[in-house]
């Protein structure tokens, strides 16, 4: 085998490898990825024709939910009471506690990811005037 040939082999060699992390590294893994909202009920950008009952989140692995607060287009806060406590979920659910006047509104929400990720978002919905 010439100098050559071995040159050429490492080469290759290197080269394979080089491949092989660089797949590695673009390759999502569980370790890596984040929680992210799914869906919501009501869906963003939703108009309601009453006040919802209830609120739910759904996300796309288990989290911890640590904040919801409903607020209306004035920025007043509507109270909201949490289902099933704290502990990690896919879903987030919580109970209006009072029907909703007609306007816009806005569901804010922070969670938690296993990996200490934290993550937030908004939905934001509408309950029709009454006819």
């Amino acid at each position: 085998m010439s100098i050559g040939d071995i040159m050429l082999s490492r080469f290759h060699l290197l080269r394979r490898r080089l491949l092989a992390l660089t797949l590695a590294a673009l390759t999502p893994t569980a370790a890596s990825a984040h929680a992210m909202l799914h869906s919501s009920d009501p869906a963003d950008a939703a108009t309601l024709p009453s006040s919802p009952r209830a609120l739910n989140l759904a996300f796309s692995e288990e989290c911890r939910v640590t904040a919801l607060r409903l607020l209306d287009e004035s920025g007043r806060e509507h109270q909201v009471r949490r289902e099933g406590g704290r502990a990690a979920s896919a879903r987030a659910t919580a109970t209006v506690a009072a029907p909703l006047p007609s306007g816009a509104y806005r569901l804010e929400w922070r969670a938690m990811g296993d990996d200490g990720h934290v993550m937030s978002g908004t939905v934001k919905f509408a309950v029709a005037a009454a006819r």
